[in-house]
C-alpha cells in the first residue's frame, strides 16, 4: 500500500490549487477584461492542470529532480551564500533579488520558446489560450518541467544555498505570482509598470497583434525586456485579445499531449515522406 501516500498527496495539492484558482476566480470577477469568457474554456484548463501536475509527479518519481545534485556534483556549487537578514527589510530585498536573478534566467527560456522553431512547438499551446485567465497560468505541455529545470532551477541551485523552509515559501511565492499576471482583470500599474510585471504587461506578451509578437518575455521585472530589447510598455485601456495568430486553441486533451510530438516527428515524417514520392516521380 505505499501508493496511497502519494496518491493522496498528489489530490492534496490539485486541491489546494483549485482553492486558490477559485479565489482568483472571484478577483477576476470584480473588473474582468473579458467578462464573458466561455466556461468550457475554464474548465478545460483546470482538467489540463491535473494532467500537467500527474505528468509533473511521475517525472519528479522517475528521478528528474536528482539531476540538480548531480549537476552540482559535476560542477561544483553553490558558489554564492547571502548572509542571514537582520530584519525585514533585508528580507524583503533578498526575496527581490532572488527573483530578479530567477526571472533573468526565465527571461532567456522564454525567448528562446519563441525564437527557437524546435522550443515554440512546445511552448506554443499555451500561447494558444483565447480565454486569458488565471487558471491559464498551468496550461503549459509538461515538457516544461525538464526546461524550467534545464535552465533555471539548476543555474539557481549552483548560484545559491537556500534552506529548504526558504524555498517551500520562494515556490510559494512563485506560483501565486504567476497567477495573479495571468488574472482577467483590468489592472493598470501606471508609473509602476516598468518597474514590476503585471496582468496587462503580460497580457500584451498573449497578445497575436504584430506590435506585440515576441514582446514582455519577463514575470517578475521588465528590467530584463527593457535591457535585451523585447519591452512593450502597455497603454492605457491597452487589453488587447490573446491567442495565436493561426487561431488553433487546442482545447482537447489529446491534441494537447501529444501536440509537440506531432509538430517535430509528424511533419518531419511527413515531409521525409513527401521527398520520396517526389523523388520516385521523377525517376519515372
Amino acid at each position: 500500500m505505499e501508493w496511497i501516500d502519494p496518491v493522496f498527496g498528489f489530490l492534496r495539492y490539485v486541491l489546494k490549487a483549485f482553492l486558490i484558482y477559485g479565489l482568483f476566480i472571484l478577483i477576476e470577477r470584480l473588473r474582468p477584461v473579458e467578462p464573458n469568457q466561455p466556461f468550457r474554456d475554464i474548465v478545460f484548463n483546470l482538467k489540463w492542470y491535473v494532467v500537467y501536475t500527474l505528468f509533473a509527479f511521475l517525472l519528479n518519481v522517475i528521478g528528474i529532480g536528482a539531476l540538480v545534485e548531480i549537476t552540482r556534483h559535476w560542477l561544483g556549487g553553490p558558489y554564492l551564500t547571502l548572509p542571514e537578514p537582520r530584519n525585514w527589510i533585508e528580507t524583503f530585498l533578498g526575496i527581490v533579488f532572488y527573483f530578479l536573478i530567477v526571472d533573468f534566467f526565465y527571461y532567456w527560456l522564454h525567448r528562446f520558446q519563441h525564437t527557437s522553431s524546435f522550443l515554440w512547438e512546445q511552448h506554443k499551446f499555451h500561447h494558444s489560450e483565447v480565454s486569458l485567465n488565471v487558471t491559464s497560468t498551468r496550461r503549459v505541455h509538461w515538457l516544461e518541467e525538464p526546461l524550467i529545470l534545464a535552465f533555471i532551477v539548476i543555474p539557481m541551485s549552483l548560484l545559491f544555498h537556500i534552506e529548504p523552509i526558504a524555498v517551500g515559501l520562494l515556490a510559494f511565492i512563485e506560483i501565486i505570482w504567476l497567477q495573479y499576471i495571468h488574472l482577467n482583470l483590468r489592472l493598470q500599474l501606471g508609473i509602476f509598470t516598468p518597474i514590476i510585471v503585471g496582468p496587462q504587461h503580460h497580457r500584451i506578451h498573449h497578445s497575436f497583434q504584430p506590435e506585440h509578437i515576441d514582446k514582455n518575455f519577463a514575470v517578475f521585472f521588465p528590467i530584463w525586456d527593457i535591457l535585451f530589447g523585447s519591452y512593450h510598455r502597455a497603454r492605457k485601456g491597452e487589453f488587447p485579445a490573446t491567442g495565436l495568430t493561426t487561431g488553433e486553441n487546442y482545447n482537447n486533451l489529446w491534441d494537447a499531449n501529444i501536440l509537440p510530438f506531432r509538430e517535430w516527428f509528424g511533419q518531419r515524417y511527413l515531409g521525409s515522406l513527401k521527398n520520396k514520392l517526389v523523388h520516385k516521380k521523377l525517376l519515372r
